[in-house]
């Protein structure tokens, strides 16, 4: 059943990076983890333009702030399956654990901004995604030890900082930490932000914009968690048995 107020394009930009990223998550696992030299060759095609999907898909996350009838539910189911999923790769696949993936980006990103919606949306849409992009990229190099630009041009961040591992979800954490999946709070959650300034304008939107045009799409951008829990076991389990049985 079709829904009046629906905005299909999200659904359809949703199913559009996920699908892309379970492509790239396949040619990662293939030519890394299973050393197929074709995988490798595309993999390294892909790899500059990664940053893309992520990118995408926290903005959307942001911008679909302003259509969720329960961001407190949606937020701390996603925080749910975000520490199950922490708990099935530390114990089940420890070489590959996620300890703050996109996932617990996205909900911890919902639960901080829910009470902060109010204020964040009476900004002017575009000063609001002026300031929250700039902070986002300002602090794009938190990992690196600095906040600015250029190593040159920036400020140099105490080493103290990254000393311990109990501030991993910051963007601060030892030489030691190691998550096969990393989004922390900063610099993402001002990407996260942005998304939801530019979603005050989402209603606007031209109606052809608003109707479903790619069907497939639509669909899968309608059950991106799903595919996002499912997607890594299901392509090992293809690799696996490639390797293991198929001569």
């Amino acid at each position: 059943m079709k829904n009046k107020n629906r905005i299909y394009l999200l659904d359809e930009l949703r199913g559009l990076c996920i699908i892309l990223m379970v492509a790239y998550h396949f040619f990662y696992s293939a030519g890394m983890m299973y050393h197929y030299d074709w995988a490798v060759n595309i993999f390294k095609v892909l790899m500059p333009w990664q940053p893309i999907l992520p990118i995408s898909f926290i903005l959307l996350s942001g911008i679909s702030c302003n259509l969720s009838r329960s961001n407190l539910k949606r937020g701390l189911l996603l925080l749910g399956v975000a520490v199950a999923i922490t708990l099935l790769t530390y114990f089940f696949m420890p070489e590959q654990v996620i300890w703050f993936g996109i996932i617990h980006l996205i909900a911890f990103a919902i639960l901080i901004c829910t009470p902060l919606k109010k204020l964040i949306t009476k900004i002017p849409f575009v000063l609001g995604f002026i300031i929250f992009s700039g902070l986002f990229l300002a602090t794009y190099n938190i990992q690196a030890g600095y906040i600015g630009f250029m190593p040159d041009f920036a400020i140099k961040l105490p080493d103290i900082l990254y000393s311990t591992d109990y501030t991993m979800m910051f963007g601060f954490y030892s030489p030691s930490f190691y998550s096969a999946d990393y989004f922390p709070l900063i610099p993402w959650l001002f990407l996260f932000m942005a998304g939801i300034c530019l979603g005050k304008k989402i209603h606007k939107l031209p109606k052809i914009l608003k109707k479903r045009h790619i069907r497939p799409l639509a669909f899968v951008g309608r059950h991106t968690l799903v595919i996002y829990i499912a997607h890594q076991p299901i392509i090992l389990g293809i690799l696996y048995a490639v390797q293991h049985f198929i001569k």
